[in-house]
Parts: structure tokens; C-alpha cells; sequence
């Protein structure tokens, strides 16, 4: 889209901050609209419905946070880009819980990153408004198939054949929109292409050996693409870092399986709720030290278990744009140290015993 045909509303009750933002944006080519406190934004943002907002959180009459607050009740869809001086990493994880979609810290040495970080947002908007016309037009569809086969039902008086090809269609598109969003979280993070695939099959397989029935496996692998779901609610500055995280910023990183099991666990579809119980328990430890909560042995649930393991694999496996793929016998290695800690120890001895059907399932679904 060209930056002409997007406004941008900048909350900052510093003038030369505002200014100095304004001016390098406008020559970026975006339309630009201010507001000198957080009261005077939200006027502006309800009067003019910006396709972005860039706020300040220190400010007199009305705050960030009660910007942050107001406008994500209000425009979920709309991207809050926030730039303050506020360093405190609990001001950012306060932030993005109220709405944030990234986080820029003043001074701002190069705006390039204000503009960068802006533009993902932007990007992220228009891909949920396309995932919402894609859904509206599924739904549609639904609906007009629905009425056809109604239709089709009073006259040939098959309407127990027409049910359950609604319900096949409306499961089927509960798998594809599973699928297509565990890939958009894995690419936003850059995750290999095949990640989500992979884990899904995977998951089946180690839950078939496990004993788990077909039926269960299955929901497990339509589950289990889901598990890094709640990274949508990660800044791109701390999910895409380079170089190794700070304790602050690995807390932050962690709440990926709370925000996950958040956004899933109201559903009371069957997959969307062993997908919310996959986001939270995928990262606990068999004895005790893992996230969110510390569970422990079979406290934790067998998905959460079974994912955690195919998980690290394939992760291990793939290279990645800070590490080459690990060879096997050193991934081996890394499972039989952490077996009995990290890892249920039965379920991975099942998981290795059964490595030629794994690889051959790796090379199936190769990256690239």
C-alpha cells in the first residue's frame, strides 16, 4: 500500500519529539495528524480513525497506558506502535498487555527503527483484515452452502447426509485456519517454513506409539501447530533479536504460552481447547523448572508433553538464522542429558525408538 494513502496519529506531549517524528515520517510519505496529550489523541483518534497511532506513555490529563486501553477496546485491529522514554521492561510488559503492538525507546538514535517497527505493524493490520475478509467470505459460503443443501434436502429428503457434510466442511475449515495461523506466528518469528507441519505429524506419531487413540491423536495433531500461537503478542524488537536475550527479555518471551492459552481457552470447540492446553503447557519440565507454572511429571498433560519433545527436535533439527541444524547424534545426545528433566523419559525413549519413521517423515516435509 502507498504511505499517501495512510494517516498516522502521534501522541507525545514533548513538541520537538512530536515534531521531529512528524517531520520524518511526512517525508516517508505517510499523511501525519498529532495530538499534544493523550486526551487530545483520543479525541483526534475517534474523529479521524488513523490507520496507526504512535503514543507517548508519560503525558499530563490522559496517559499511554489509558490510550493504549481506550483505542485497543475500541480498535483492536488498529497497530499502537508505543515511544517512551519509559525504560522499564515492566512498563513494556504492561504495555503490550494493554494493547501494544511494539515497543521503541527514546532517545530514537536511528528513526529508521521507529519506521521499521511502524511498518510491521502496518503489515501485521493488513494481513488480520485479510484473515478476517478470508473468514467473513468462508462464513458466506458456509451460509449459502448451507442454504443449498437445505434446500437440497427438502426435495430429495436426504438431510442426515447433508448434516454431516456441513460438519466435515466446517471441520475442515477449522483445520485449515489452525494450520494457516500456527505458520503465520512461526514466519513472524522466523521459524523454518515446514516447522508447524512437522510437529503436527510428529505429534501423531508420538502419541499413536504413546497408546493414545486414532481419534486422539488426531486432535493432537490438529492441536499441536498452535503451540507458539501466543508469540503474536511478543514484540517483533525481543522475538526477532540477534543476539542472546536479557533475563528481562526472556520473561517476556515466556508469557507466549500464557498469552496463547488466553486467546484459546474460551472455545469450547475440541480442538481449540487442546490447542489451548498444548500453548500452555508446552515449555513445563518433567521435574518441575519449566513455564509457565512448574508442573511436574504427569501433572503435566500428555499433549503438552508430547509437543514439548517434538518441538525441541525439529527445532534442532532445522537450521535457523542464528544456528545450523544439529546432526542427529547430537541431538540424541541433547535428549538423553535431558531426559528424566526436561523431558518425560518414557515418552522419549518411545520417541527415538521409533527415529526412522521421524526421519522419514523430516524428509517428507523438507524446509526450503
Amino acid at each position: 500500500m502507498d504511505n499517501s494513502e495512510l494517516t498516522i496519529l502521534v501522541i507525545d506531549d514533548e513538541d520537538f519529539v512530536r515534531e521531529t517524528i512528524s517531520d520524518y515520517l511526512t517525508d516517508s510519505g505517510f499523511n501525519i495528524i498529532d495530538a499534544g496529550d493523550g486526551e487530545e489523541g483520543l479525541e483526534i483518534f475517534r474523529r479521524e480513525n488513523p490507520d496507526a497511532v504512535l503514543v507517548d506513555l508519560n503525558m499530563p490529563k490522559v496517559d499511554g497506558f489509558e490510550v493504549l486501553t481506550q483505542v485497543s477496546a475500541e480498535s483492536p485491529d488498529t497497530p499502537i506502535i508505543v515511544v517512551s522514554g519509559a525504560g522499564l521492561i515492566q512498563d513494556a510488559i504492561k504495555a503490550v498487555r494493554l494493547g501494544a503492538w511494539d515497543f521503541v525507546t527514546k532517545p530514537i538514535v536511528d528513526l529508521n527503527i521507529l519506521e521499521h517497527a511502524l511498518g510491521q505493524g502496518l503489515e501485521r493490520a493488513t494481513l488480520i483484515k485479510e484473515n478476517r475478509r478470508y473468514k467473513e467470505h468462508l462464513e458466506a459460503e458456509v451460509e449459502k452452502r448451507t442454504e443449498d443443501l437445505r434446500n437440497e434436502i427438502k426435495v430429495r429428503r436426504e438431510a442426515q447426509d447433508a448434516l454431516m457434510a456441513i460438519q466435515d466442511e466446517v471441520i475442515e475449515t477449522q483445520k485449515e485456519v489452525i494450520l494457516t495461523l500456527g505458520e503465520v506466528v512461526e514466519n513472524r518469528s522466523n521459524e523454518t517454513a515446514n516447522h508447524v507441519r512437522r510437529v503436527a505429524e510428529l505429534s501423531y506419531i508420538l502419541a499413536r506409539r504413546y497408546g493414545l487413540s486414532k481419534e486422539e491423536a488426531d486432535l493432537l495433531r490438529l492441536a499441536s501447530p498452535m503451540h507458539d500461537v501466543g508469540k503474536i503478542g511478543i514484540p517483533d524488537t525481543v522475538l526477532n533479536k540477534p543476539g542472546r536475550l536479557t533475563p528481562e527479555e526472556f520473561e517476556l518471551i515466556k508469557t507466549h504460552t500464557t498469552i496463547g492459552h488466553e486467546i484459546l481457552k474460551h472455545s469450547e470447540r475440541p480442538i481449540f481447547k487442546a490447542a489451548a492446553i498444548v500453548a500452555f503447557e508446552h515449555h513445563e519440565w518433567w521435574n518441575g523448572e519449566g513455564y509457565p507454572r512448574q508442573l511436574a511429571g504427569e501433572d503435566i498433560h500428555v499433549y503438552g508433553r508430547i509437543t514439548g519433545i517434538v518441538d525441541v527436535f525439529d527445532a534442532l533439527g532445522s537450521e535457523r538464522v542464528y544456528k545450523k541444524a544439529w546432526p542427529i547424534d547430537k541431538i540424541k545426545d541433547y535428549f538423553e542429558e535431558g531426559k528424566g528433566k526436561q523431558f518425560d523419559p518414557h515418552l522419549t525413549d518411545l520417541f527415538f525408538e521409533n527415529l526412522d519413521d521421524i526421519l522419514e517423515l523430516r524428509r517428507s516435509f523438507p524446509d526450503g
